[in-house]
């Protein structure tokens, strides 16, 4: 199985205040730390509110999300704080800072994370994006920090188990899973480094057929849950909304973005020889297309004939297991076997058929009722050895 890739992406501003001094331009600054939740505000200034917003109407065919964080801080001392700070994020370009509608200068570097502190994300490259920032005495003022976040695919392992489409089909099915999902982790921790305890307020839009959720835990391999999120419908997109304290927020926050896929699934084509069994035994040959509409049903339309004096079309719908592991695809289908040659004839068909990967054997039974009178009714029973492509 493929190890995936780190996933996507962090995004916060991690701020430590140091001593202000009365000529600014000449203080001493410590460059912040990468650290989740020490316990105790760093600054005396305090993040009154965040608003996080994704943008992520082009996520199909960027694969990214426009993002931005907007901070409200006030500084209720009566001393100047000069803070060092730094945005960091995996997987993210394009970062601009501004306060109070005045872009700051950004200093770009690139870190490690720390042994432990992410989980999954550990050794995980980090970019850093430091500035610096001044807050009177006595005043406020929003920091707003953007950019794009590049999305990071999810793995699901599927097992050892194959859809009877994709067992049946393994040159021209396409990709099984329902669903594509991709991930953003936002770290919720480093903002307990201020003072104060804000509320954090996500927005995130979507394509309307879209689907935003969280995973429950830390693992890459879950399904992800909708589970404390608002969805509402804003004509061709959608938007979904969620709301956090940051006292009682968990380290980070995963947001997971679901594209489910067509209700339908491309199959391939059949190739089928043997034999018609019972009186007037013959070869028969089977061309056909299938495909899947929901999984496990399948649908076909194919075309028999001896290459002699009979030719029959047949629509035909199944239900087919999973192959898992080693025990093979039964599958068990209804269709109307039309024949056009020798006389144009409708009929019923039952069929049955076991296919282990793309090779497999099937066996129908055809009965052509009485239509007018002078015409008898007959069945045909045929064993034919199919493969798929």
């Amino acid at each position: 199985m493929v190890e995936m890739t780190a996933r996507l992406a962090s995004f916060f501003c991690l701020l430590v205040a140091v001593p202000a001094a009365a000529n600014v331009a000449a203080s001493t600054r410590t460059p912040a730390a990468f650290t989740l939740s020490p316990g105790t505000a760093r600054t005396r200034s305090e993040v009154l509110g965040e608003e996080l917003s994704f943008d992520c109407l082009e996520a199909e065919r960027e694969e990214a999300c426009r993002f931005e964080a907007r901070y409200r801080l006030r500084n209720g001392t009566s001393e100047a704080e000069v803070i060092d700070a730094a945005f960091l994020g995996i997987r993210v370009r394009e970062v601009s800072v501004e306060f109070d509608g005045e872009p700051l200068p950004v200093e770009e570097g690139q870190m490690d994370s720390p042994e432990g502190a992410l989980g999954r994300l550990t050794r995980t490259s980090v970019e850093r994006f430091g500035f610096t920032l001044t807050l009177p005495p006595g005043r406020g003022g929003e920091l707003v920090v953007r950019g794009v976040v590049q999305l990071e695919r999810r793995f699901l392992p599927s097992g050892y188990e194959w859809p009877a489409v994709q067992a049946r089909h393994v040159l021209l099915s396409s990709d099984r899973r329902r669903a594509t999902h991709w991930d953003i982790d936002y770290l919720l921790g480093p903002i307990r480094s201020w003072a104060g305890s804000p509320e954090l307020h996500v927005t995130v839009r979507i394509p309307s057929a879209w689907e935003v959720g969280s995973s429950p835990d830390t693992s890459a391999r879950t399904l992800p849950e909708a589970t404390g999120w608002q969805v509402r419908r804003e004509g061709a997109h959608a938007v979904a909304e969620r709301r956090l304290e940051a006292a009682s927020a968990p380290e980070w926050l995963n947001i997971a973005l679901t594209q489910r896929k067509p209700w339908w699934i491309p199959g391939g084509v059949q190739l089928g020889v043997g034999a018609r069994l019972g009186d007037g035994s013959r070869f028969m040959a089977r061309l056909g297309y299938q495909l899947a509409a929901p999984e496990s049903f399948l649908h076909s339309l194919s075309v028999e004939t001896d290459f002699r004096e009979q030719l029959v079309l047949t629509p035909l719908t199944q239900y087919a297991t999973p192959q898992i592991l080693i025990i093979p695809s039964l599958g068990l289908g209804v269709g109307v076997p039309v024949q056009v040659l020798p006389e144009a004839r409708p009929g019923l068909r039952l069929l049955v058929d076991l296919h282990f990967g793309p090779v497999g054997a099937v066996l129908s039974w055809d009965h052509y009722p009485r239509l007018r009178e002078g015409s008898d009714p007959f069945s045909r029973l045929t064993l034919l050895l199919q493969g798929g492509l």
